[in-house]
């Protein structure tokens, strides 16, 4: 059983594990980008289409829990690297699927599970009181840090 925290020690506790969450997606990150040379949201979408298969963009962003255009903007980049093609529907030539490149499917062979994806998939995993709980103390957290507005797309994203 854990001792009951003070008001300033939980103050304290609840800034030193958000600190450890931003670091450990830095660290990732950094590490992802040396070792492989693509950053962590690129290796995110590669693993995904690993696993999915060939997606829409629209499906990738709903698969990752991220705007379309942000999507857009990294298979883009993913795509001048040669690690994914997209690929045309030969009857309606507005549907276009991303899939991976032999090289893309390479890279995701050797890279490590994606910080990104740990998280939500951890998150879906959660009982559903567990799961509310956490998004009512995050949404709290967004309240405090007045941060309603904050244009989000990647966690550690470099890229624009």
């Amino acid at each position: 059983m854990t001792k009951e925290l003070t008001r300033d020690e939980a103050v304290s506790e609840t800034m030193k594990a958000l600190r450890r969450i931003m670091k450990s997606f830095q660290d990732y990150s950094q590490s992802v980008l040396s070792h492989f040379g693509v950053t962590g949201p690129q290796l995110w979408v590669l693993k995904t289409l690993a696993q999915d298969g060939d997606l829409a963009l629209g499906d990738l962003s709903k698969r990752m829990s991220v705007n379309p255009s942000t999507i857009t903007g990294v298979v883009d980049r993913l795509e001048k690297k040669g690690y994914v093609i997209r690929i045309r529907n030969q009857k309606d030539r507005r549907l276009v699927k991303v899939q991976l490149t032999p090289a893309g499917m390479e890279l995701v062979k050797r890279a490590p599970i994606p910080m990104q994806g740990k998280l939500i998939y951890g998150l879906r995993r959660l009982k559903k009181d567990e799961l509310y709980s956490i998004y009512k103390a995050v949404a709290k957290l967004v309240e405090i840090m007045e941060a309603h507005n904050v244009k989000v797309t990647f966690l550690f994203d470099q890229e624009e």
